[in-house]
């Protein structure tokens, strides 16, 4: 599989009063060409801030980035300038942020926004470029494009600014898009059409995708491949029918045992004790042993490496997975 998004060792960290803050603390994960990865974990675990790593976003001060490698098609996009960094981003890697009620301008109509996302990455004229933002509206199911390009955002519901940000996201044909919490604040209804069409662009444009979500719902219905992330670090990676058939991390069992299911016996959900630890004061051994069932001695003591399992699937527990198959 050819490696459209490779990332080596990134480390995302903040100074702040009370001290440093290590966010995202050494992880490697890659997304291919054409394909869907998950990154999944609870608030606080370091996704948003991964993917704003990647796109370059983290301001400095307070925040520091630094990595091996983050290599896009081949190339460190480390080494670029701040110009070329700026071209890339929107361009070919584009990003759909967190909350869609605030993400766009107000002040603004939706259509000369996404006119000006179209002129700061293309040659086309104003005319074109407006022509292609109704394009685009189109694209992404918006009712009557010609009449609503002119629309203010406040004129529009949740779902609507979402598939706004998407058509914004996607107007330049990004080889990868990186959506974090797609269809956060949106109802069922409307979360399933969002996925819906994430998927349905996807096939037609060919691009890629990096899905942050603490939704495993979300993961299991668009991912190929599901990345876990727990204050900082990767605890599991695996394809996605790998993860949820044979998951080896206590704390990828803890998520996944918190999913409500349709149950006859209707069973309590099973929830993880306790709380992310603070990103200035991590344990010493691995991280999440304060709230492990299975902890020992060593896990207090030593951070568990990510080592392989089987094809394609790791994992960063001493215990997996002979111990963890017979205390299941």
């Amino acid at each position: 599989m050819e490696k459209l998004l490779e990332v080596r060792g990134l480390r995302t960290h903040f100074h702040t009063d009370r001290g440093l803050f290590r966010a995202v603390d050494g992880i490697d994960f890659s997304v291919g060409r054409g394909r869907t990865v998950g990154l999944v974990g609870e608030s606080g675990c370091g996704k948003s801030v991964t993917s704003l790593s990647v796109m370059g976003l983290v301001a400095s001060p307070p925040g520091q980035v630094e990595a091996d490698a983050i290599l896009f098609e081949g190339r460190n996009i480390l080494g670029l300038s701040a110009d070329e960094r700026r071209r890339l981003r929107g361009g070919k890697m584009s990003m759909i942020f967190q909350e869609p009620m605030t993400s766009l301008n107000p002040v603004h109509t939706i259509g000369q926004q996404i006119v000006e996302a179209i002129l700061a990455h293309t040659q086309l004229s104003p005319q074109a470029a407006k022509a292609r933002a109704i394009e685009m509206l189109e694209l992404v199911r918006i009712p009557s494009a010609k009449q609503r390009v002119d629309d203010y955002p406040h004129l529009l519901s949740g779902g609507m600014r979402q598939r706004v940000m998407i058509a914004m996201a996607l107007s330049c044909e990004p080889a990868l898009l990186i959506a974090d919490e797609p269809t956060t604040a949106l109802d069922v209804t409307i979360q399933a059409q969002i996925l819906d069409l994430l998927q349905d662009l996807q096939r037609r444009l060919g691009m890629a995708m990096l899905i942050i979500t603490h939704d495993l719902g979300v993961i299991a219905e668009i991912a190929d491949e599901v990345v876990v992330m727990y204050a900082g670090k990767i605890v599991e990676s695996a394809p996605v029918d790998a993860l949820f058939a044979d998951p080896q991390h206590p704390y990828t069992i803890g998520l996944l045992g918190s999913i409500p299911r349709i149950e006859v016996d209707r069973e309590r959900l099973s929830t993880i004790e306790g709380s992310v630890p603070s990103p200035n004061n991590q344990p010493k051994g691995c991280r999440f042993a304060p709230r492990c069932p299975f902890a020992d001695t060593r896990c207090h003591a030593e951070p568990p490496p990510l080592r392989d399992l089987g094809p394609e699937h790791r994992v960063a527990c001493w215990k997996a997975p002979v111990e963890l198959a017979r205390a299941a």
